[in-house]
């Protein structure tokens, strides 16, 4: 039997994800696929997930390292606990494979005519520098518009990780002044990866 160490398992991973991460964006599956469970990724807002088996496709289960709490996402991004991802992931599932262009609308019913919608979409496909160093990542841009404002969130989602390496928020509106007010409400980068 062959055993390797930490930095042994480090160094193949990091060369898998290189190697991985030079393929063609053009040459994606049908289908997302989930991390292999008990893989663990951890944050630069020093948070840490860990991928479990057991999700209903298309969703990839994982829990929070140091709660415990459970969530099952689907390319890493829409929690599968929202109303408006559960409403309409066939919708978001469209999307597969993924292309940069494809874009899909959603929208949710609510109470006393209040419905929820946002657009998803996918923006660009780029190379990414994160702490665990570069790589190619398609960014999914999700808009929603909220009161007088409008929130733009993106997940640069990266196949050769089966994850997102970066995610980034935005909250804008337009003040009285006619001018946008802009905050960045959450930002992370993923800073370490630990495959079982």
């Amino acid at each position: 039997m062959i055993s390797f160490s930490t930095s042994a398992k480090a160094l193949c991973l990091m060369l898998v994800v290189g190697l991985a991460g030079v393929t063609n964006a053009a040459a994606q599956s049908d289908q997302s696929s989930c991390p292999p469970p008990r893989t663990i990724y951890t944050f630069t807002d020093s948070s840490s997930i860990q991928a479990l088996p057991g999700a209903p496709a298309p969703f990839c289960r994982f829990a929070n390292v140091n709660g415990g709490q459970q969530v099952d996402l689907f390319l890493g991004a829409f929690s599968a606990a929202s109303p408006i991802v559960q409403a309409n992931i066939d919708v978001l599932t469209t999307l597969l494979p993924l292309q940069v262009g494809k874009a899909v609308h959603l929208t949710r019913a609510g109470p006393a005519d209040r419905g929820w919608q946002a657009n998803v979409s996918v923006e660009k496909y780029e190379s990414v520098e994160v702490p665990v160093g570069r790589l190619n990542c398609f960014v999914l841009l999700w808009t929603e518009p909220s009161g007088q404002g409008r929130w733009e969130r993106r997940w640069w989602y990266c196949p050769s990780l089966e994850f997102v390496a970066k995610y980034s928020a935005k909250f804008e509106v337009v003040g009285a002044t006619g001018r946008a007010l802009t905050s960045s409400p959450t930002s992370w980068e993923l800073a370490g990866i630990r495959v079982p």
